[in-house]
């Protein structure tokens, strides 16, 4: 028979075996930062490093010059090329920002979240644990939602009636530290229209979680703000621990950081013409239809674009070949907010 340990011994053997029980259980269903576990940053990762393997070794190859170019150097993407990505960011929320005050439009600043059945995990002191009013809906269908959420605030009367010119918007879809996505949204409209849409925003959405703001100095500085935070590679090379499950949060997601309104030249135009073009100037040719844009019927792409003078500001090259090493793009869709700027 075996003799009974000595009472503080039952304790503390006692103690451990619940805190250790209450840790299993914890990091059962714990997640790191932004909803991720430690495999999802792995896997976000090796994703990221064979992305960036594809793009080394696969390159453009020019057969009159003879010459190649690697397309991680023409690559336009918020994980490969992240300070190209950033000044284009910049250059189109500048842009949006000169088109609206020359309008006379007056900035809003908005944030939308989702209800508490849209969070997988909630805070419980320091910790996350699962919630139990979570719907299953993932962080990729949650931005979705978001994006009908906005719809609605745009289809209300108060912006409807206005035209696509006086309804001027840049959107950032940002995470909560539970890997809940949000959005905030800066826009523009007409002066007399701010109290109307502001009065739309509260019926529509509820005010604890919801926010509205008017007053705003610098607007241009108030969206830059939440650009930066989510574009840590454009200004570090080396992340910090939060800043790594960050980018892996969009990565693992495929959610798209940023959207914005059909106010400007698109963007894809912009890369063919930017040489030539700012992208002001280039929205107001468009905008007076000074530009003459001619494409395939069938495949839908650019073969040359006209000026008013009828000179030609682009033509087309057939003198490259793409030349792809590996699999991974062909299997797999290019990575969210990216493009290959080749003109």
């Amino acid at each position: 028979m075996t003799a009974a340990l000595p009472l503080h011994s039952q304790l503390v053997n006692s103690t451990e075996g619940t805190l250790t029980n209450y840790k299993k259980v914890v990091d059962k269903h714990q997640k790191n930062q932004y909803g991720l576990s430690k495999s999802d940053l792995r896997l976000a990762e090796k994703k990221l490093k064979d992305q960036k393997e594809f793009l080394t070794f696969s390159y453009l190859y020019d057969r009159i010059n003879k010459n190649s170019i690697p397309l991680s150097e023409l690559i336009i993407s918020a994980n490969h090329s992240p300070n190209r990505y950033y000044s284009e960011i910049q250059n189109r929320v500048n842009t949006l920002t000169k088109v609206a005050k020359q309008i006379e439009l007056k900035p809003l600043f908005m944030t939308i979240t989702l209800p508490s059945e849209f969070h997988k995990y909630k805070k419980k002191g320091k910790t996350l644990v699962k919630n139990p009013k979570y719907n299953g809906v993932t962080p990729k269908d949650s931005v979705k939602v978001l994006t009908k959420m906005f719809a609605k605030l745009r289809q209300d009367r108060s912006l409807k009636e206005l035209s696509k010119e006086q309804r001027v918007y840049f959107r950032v879809n940002e995470p909560h530290k539970n890997g809940t996505p949000h959005t905030h949204i800066l826009m523009y409209v007409p002066a007399d229209r701010v109290d109307r849409v502001k009065k739309a925003f509260k019926r529509l959405f509820n005010e604890k979680s919801n926010d509205i703001q008017d007053d705003i100095n610098n607007s241009t500085s108030y969206i830059m703000k939440y650009i930066n935070k989510t574009l840590p590679l454009s200004k570090n090379k080396k992340l910090s621990e939060q800043e790594k499950y960050l980018n892996a949060w969009y990565v693992k997601h495929k959610i798209v950081r940023f959207n914005s309104s059909r106010t400007l030249a698109p963007l894809s135009l912009y890369r063919m013409l930017h040489s030539r073009y700012s992208l002001f100037v280039l929205t107001e040719l468009l905008y007076a239809g000074h530009l003459s844009i001619y494409s395939e019927l069938d495949s839908n792409k650019v073969v040359q674009i006209i000026d008013e003078f009828g000179d030609t500001v682009y033509t087309r090259s057939s003198n490259f070949d793409v030349i792809l090493r590996g699999n991974y793009f062909p299997n797999n869709s290019q990575p969210n907010d990216s493009a290959v700027g080749v003109a």
